[in-house]
């Protein structure tokens, strides 16, 4: 038995954040059906930048099933509505007020089936000044606040290579929501509609900052913020043959350990020491870690509660990882299994 046995949902969202939403809702039993619009499909079949298959789709579409369908169609819309009876959860991605054009809005499936928990997973909310724009994660973090802290003091915004806001502020809010409907609606019987916008899970990301500002009023500086590099104790440093080690000893205690492992016990005070002190004790830290490469620093500190580890590549990350990076439960685990389905693999099967 998996956590989410006998839940059905439809999947109307295109590209990454909709596809690790429900990705993670099959991993845990949810029987999940892609809607795909014929002929073309989820963008993410085919790869950005060329002809060929995308890989990432295969990742985050295991173990769905695939019906095509044309929403715009009135035997399409007919078929569609017919499953959306039996649905548990409906979850889109589309633009404000596209499925109410389609003529397949939350109030008619609501009217249809009381039950129904309908998501709407959108850039910029389902309303208000930005509802109608076009967007994706950089522009989500960018207008939010968050790009504005990733980057070195004085220098420009960092990309983080990773989808941010996608990911944390839209699939992983996308499967809150889902997860606190069910379990309301095994108190009322009835279904509801859950709003996500990534712009508003961006903002969601930032409660030290946050309460940073509160307290000074001023707006956390790029780069000199206690989690973006004020300090030694929360920092990187190179470390000898080109690698790096990320040190992240913000309570005292760490930091008096990894100090004393380094014989740097003349550091110990001077943890959240002001400038120009602060820049001293970074660029004592730094000559003491070129001694040794990263992976010699992990297996000489990492057991010895220092907070220090290697910045790893994804290659070397990779021998690491869990089986499945999903949460384990004890009595419904998960399962990342199966394969992505071919477009429209399971038309017949539903219809």
């Amino acid at each position: 038995m998996t956590a989410l046995d006998g839940i059905a949902v439809l999947d109307l969202t295109r590209l990454l954040p909709g596809a690790v939403a429900t990705q993670w809702l099959a991993d845990f039993g949810a029987n999940v059906i892609k809607i795909e619009q014929p002929g073309t499909g989820d963008y993410a079949r085919r790869s950005f930048s060329g002809q060929g298959a995308n890989p990432i789709f295969a990742l985050t579409n295991r173990g769905k099933k695939s019906v095509d369908l044309d929403l715009k169609d009135a035997r399409g819309k007919e078929a569609f509505l017919k499953l959306a009876l039996k649905a548990d959860v409906l979850i889109e991605g589309f633009r404000p007020g596209v499925m109410n054009r389609l003529g397949l809005g939350y109030e008619v499936l609501r009217a249809e089936n009381r039950r129904l928990i309908y998501v709407a997973l959108t850039g910029y909310g389902a309303e208000g000044k930005y509802a109608s724009l076009a967007g994706h994660d950089i522009n989500y973090l960018a207008l939010s606040g968050v790009l504005d802290l990733m980057g070195p003091k004085d220098g420009p915004p960092a990309l983080a290579g990773i989808q941010i806001a996608d990911l944390a502020g839209g699939s992983m809010q996308a499967v809150i929501g889902v997860l606190l409907a069910l379990q309301a609606r095994q108190r009322t019987g009835r279904g509801q509609r859950v709003d996500v916008s990534m712009f508003a899970g961006s903002a969601a990301l930032m409660p030290v900052p946050l309460a940073s500002f509160q307290a000074t009023g001023q707006p956390p500086g790029r780069g000199d913020d206690m989690l973006s590099g004020r300090y030694a104790c929360y920092q990187v440093y190179r470390a000898a043959g080109g690698s790096y080690v990320a040190v992240g000893a913000l309570e005292p205690k760490f930091w008096e350990n990894l100090c004393r492992e380094l014989g740097c016990e003349d550091l110990i005070a001077d943890q959240y020491a002001p400038e120009p002190r602060q820049s001293e004790v970074k660029a004592a830290l730094a000559q003491k870690l070129l001694g040794a490469t990263a992976e010699e620093w992990f297996v000489r500190l990492g057991a010895k509660d220092c907070c220090v580890t290697p910045v790893r590549n994804l290659r070397d990350a990779l021998h690491d990882f869990p089986a499945a990076p999903i949460p384990t439960l004890s009595e419904t685990p998960g399962c990342a299994a199966g394969r992505a389905p071919r477009l429209g693999e399971h038309t017949d099967e539903f219809l």
